[in-house]
């Protein structure tokens, strides 16, 4: 009876000093860093996990943020960044994985027994014991192909090209939805100005129609009017800060931080404001099927399809291997109960080598089906890009004319202002004159409060109508969404 003992050996993991290879070289180099092709990084860095400390090191509530302060402050802070980079750094080091095909493989292999062997023969059974041991180095090398190793590497780089893009437009992403909602959060901020401004007016013609019926120059129901318009005034202030609150949450989830914070930010009238477009929508649709990472992304995943319909055509060829195996063999302390009676030991290298050809002729036609899955997969993403590019060029076309339509409604909303404060001022002294009533007064104060709050939301819906066209073209630069692009021309007042 033979009792084997079987130890594997398994490779082992060099210490985190030895660095052997560099898997995330073509990833980009941090999660708030833009991928640039051909990029070399010193080695693969580490991401703490997020967490309250991390927040304060990043925040600082002594400072006065602008937009690209906040996007910057989004791009570090904001888990969905670190989420991208370490997809991009995986999709690296699968294509360093695949890479490793070129590669022979080495394999260790060891094992010891103990043995017992029993053979009939004449005159009573032969019976061995003893140890034994083997111990070999095993080496497979595959050194043709037909293809299917430059396919496979082929479509991993083509899907680290991807993971580039879209981690890119993941940048472009949170930037645009910083701006958006900082734009609504300074808006609502804005009209809890003009709210607050609105309630000391409506207190004032109040105060104004109290005096007049003190002097029997109004009525009470003018004094009512007056009081109820006060009263509106203030359910109007009150609403607007429940606003400011909602759209601080807005933006805190932007940014990737707690609503606990508070931050110092530009206020809105301090922000520039494009004076025009400058470049037509057709060169604007050219430029961004040139650079726009989604249909980079899009086109790598092609490319990579089509890497994919070579390798599932290279199964119908044959693969040529290289093996060899060379190693020692040795028996220790071997008894046996022949006439001698005697004890050895004996040690012996034992090598191979061998050129295999493997060919598969048939299978039930799975290679075949896998060609046609692979070629379908091709259409489909082809489809895919077409449709794509079509999407892009629609979000652009309306990007452009909302931002057109947006300049010329702000010049009209700055002229609705200018001449609803006008006529307030002139009411107010026709009232306190005797020449008006107090219903035109209180009508004058409305269309100003309006006035005001048509002023506030052009501004805003000016900003994100040109962040979201910058954003729809594509645009590199994360500055761009401050609307400081070459797309528009000099700022409006």
């Amino acid at each position: 009876m033979t009792v084997t003992f079987v130890m594997a050996l398994t490779a082992c993991a060099p210490p985190a000093s030895l660095q052997i290879d560099k898997p995330y070289a073509a990833a980009p180099a941090g999660p708030a860093v833009d991928w640039h092709d051909r990029q070399a990084t010193t080695g693969a860095q580490h991401t703490p996990i997020f967490s309250n400390s991390l927040e304060d090191s990043l925040i600082d509530t002594k400072i006065t943020y602008d937009l690209p302060a906040l996007v910057d402050l989004a791009l570090h802070a904001n888990p969905e960044t670190r989420v991208s980079w370490e997809e991009a750094k995986a999709a690296a080091a699968r294509l360093e994985r695949n890479r490793s095909a070129w590669y022979p493989t080495l394999t260790a292999m060891a094992f010891g027994q103990y043995f017992k062997t029993s053979f009939p023969i004449t005159g009573g059974p032969l019976v061995s014991n003893g140890y034994s041991s083997f111990g070999s180095l095993d080496l497979a090398w595959t050194l043709f192909d037909f293809g299917r190793r430059e396919a496979l590497v082929e479509a991993g780089a083509q899907r680290l090209s991807a993971a580039n893009f879209t981690f890119n437009r993941k940048h472009q992403e949170i930037a645009y939805r910083v701006a958006t909602s900082f734009f609504v959060y300074q808006a609502a901020l804005a009209k809890v100005t003009a709210a607050r401004q609105t309630l000391e007016a409506a207190s004032a013609g109040s105060a104004s129609v109290q005096a007049k019926l003190d002097k029997g120059l109004a009525t009470r129901p003018d004094l009512l009017l007056a009081i109820q318009e006060q009263a509106k005034a203030s359910y109007d202030l009150q609403d607007a800060r429940s606003s400011v609150i909602q759209a601080h949450a807005d933006l805190t989830a932007s940014l990737g931080i707690s609503p606990t914070y508070s931050l110092q930010m530009i206020d809105l009238n301090k922000l520039p404001l494009p004076g025009g477009l400058v470049q037509s929508v057709e060169k604007i649709v050219d430029q961004a099927l040139e650079q726009h990472p989604d249909l980079m992304a899009r086109l790598a995943e092609l490319r990579a399809r089509e890497a994919e319909v070579k390798k599932a055509r290279a199964e119908f060829w044959p693969k040529f291997s290289l093996g060899g195996k060379i190693g020692n063999q040795y028996w220790g302390n071997v008894h046996t109960n022949s006439p001698i009676n005697e004890n050895y030991s004996a040690s012996n290298v034992v090598g191979t080598a061998m050129l295999t050809m493997e060919w598969t002729l048939f299978d039930g036609f799975e290679r075949s089906n896998a060609v046609h899955e692979a070629e379908a997969r091709k259409e489909a993403s082809k489809a895919q890009l077409e449709a794509l590019r079509l999407e892009i060029m629609r979000d652009i076309w309306k990007a452009y004319a909302d931002t057109k339509t947006t300049l010329e409604k702000r010049e009209f909303a700055l002229a609705l202002l200018k001449a609803a404060e006008e006529s307030y001022a002139a009411t107010t002294e026709s009232y306190t004159q005797g020449f008006s009533t107090v219903i035109e007064l209180l009508s004058a104060q409305k269309d100003l409060a309006r006035a005001r709050y048509t002023e506030i939301d052009s501004r805003a819906t000016l900003l994100r109508s040109a962040a979201t066209l910058v954003y729809a073209a594509g645009e590199q630069n994360r500055g761009d969404f401050n609307t400081d692009s070459e797309t528009f021309s000099q700022r409006l007042p």
